[in-house]
């Protein structure tokens, strides 16, 4: 990868997206939902709504919103212009999924602030937050692949959305069942390895399959982007 194509790429990518009203809907909704839950008083511990703020965002910026920025890319022309202008598909996609995992972060941490959690484990959370982002972040990058336009994009993106999201609906179930398939989730690992720092239980028997399990989604998620691009390309 070339750095001075990835930062030209990347300025450019957040001067367009700044431009595009639903990259705010992706961006805020998150951050709403959090000062909503913040300020009621539902009896719930604040590092519990904040695990759920966090599955909220990985649900919709990652996917969703990098499905959505390359389908865009590719409805314009402007991805051919790029290619014919001596830049590589790989590095239009990660300058994209870097400014994808900018916006992710960057919810993560005014959540954080917004829910007050202590200072103490601020970095742990926000390291797993980035490692969950990372294990999904390329399904978006699949379905901007054989998306043809953001409206294909937005259509294509919905079942992997509730799919990350499940632990969310499960969770008001109580079903043993569904608990057990939500585990092999990565937001439901990333939401038990939040418990995990929240309650102080850090040895590798604690964290060490909810670890495994969003490595492995990430192995999957990049194997998939790989096939589709190898089968579709960036241009189809």
């Amino acid at each position: 990868m070339r750095v001075y194509k990835m930062k030209a790429l990347f300025k450019l990518g957040i001067e367009d997206l700044t431009k595009n009203i639903s990259v705010f809907v992706y961006v805020l909704f998150p951050l709403l939902f959090a000062l909503l839950y913040g300020n009621l008083d539902m009896g719930m511990p604040e590092n519990y709504i904040y695990s759920f703020c966090v599955l909220m965002n990985l649900a919709m910026i990652p996917v969703t919103l990098m499905g959505t920025v390359i389908a865009e890319e590719k409805e314009k022309n402007t991805l051919r212009t790029l290619m014919l202008n001596d830049v590589r598909a790989g590095e239009i996609m990660l300058a994209k999924a870097l400014i994808c995992m900018l916006f992710v972060v960057t919810d993560n941490v005014i959540m954080y602030f917004i829910l007050g959690l202590s200072l103490d484990k601020f970095v742990l959370y926000q390291l797993v937050g980035l490692y969950a982002g990372l294990s999904v972040i390329f399904f978006g990058a699949f379905v901007g692949i054989f998306a043809r336009n953001q409206m294909s994009a937005g259509l294509m993106s919905m079942p992997f959305m509730f799919l990350f999201m499940a632990p969310f609906f499960i969770e008001m179930f109580h079903n043993k069942i569904a608990d057990r398939i939500s585990s092999l989730l990565p937001t439901d690992a990333m939401m038990t390895l939040f418990e995990s720092i929240s309650g102080n239980k850090l040895g590798w028997s604690a964290v060490g399959m909810p670890v495994i399990v969003i490595g492995v989604w990430l192995v999957i998620s990049i194997v998939m982007y790989k096939l589709a691009f190898k089968k579709v390309g960036m241009d189809n």
